[in-house]
């Protein structure tokens, strides 16, 4: 198996593609929350309830996210997030300029809001996309 943070990052993956498009708050907060949930198990516990198929059995593990960590933990890119992948058009050669050249998110709508994803995942994600939380 490989590490947790496969499965994390999947999940959160998964939880950008779905707030990129727009899709409703709660299907975010689900991947998010999952995130969460794979973040605070121990190693030994979520190598367990994995090979158990036990995962759907803690709170704020769906039949999605379970599947999406399974194949995570497999050392797979999960099926639900190559499907986002594909189906997610690419960001026009204009915008990544445009993008490379802002040092920080002009807008965004947290869990404080109307939004689907907790400050520090949003912070999180754009150290991962490589933009900056302050200037």
């Amino acid at each position: 198996m490989t590490s947790r943070h496969d499965a994390i990052a999947a999940l959160e993956r998964i939880a950008y593609i779905l707030e990129r498009e727009q899709e409703p708050s709660y299907r975010v907060r689900a991947f998010r929350n999952a995130a969460a949930v794979v973040r605070a198990l121990p190693d030994s516990e979520l190598e367990e309830r994995s090979r158990r198929g036990a995962l759907q059995g803690l709170a704020g593990i769906g039949p999605a996210t379970a599947r999406v960590i399974e194949e995570a933990l497999a050392g797979a890119t999960p099926a639900y997030q190559q499907r986002l992948e594909a189906e997610s058009p690419p960001i026009a050669d204009e915008a990544l300029a445009l993008r490379r050249a802002l040092r920080g998110d002009c807008h965004v709508h947290s869990d404080w809001s109307d939004g689907g994803s907790p400050i520090e995942d949003m912070a999180r994600a754009a150290i991962t996309l490589g933009t900056s939380t302050s200037s």
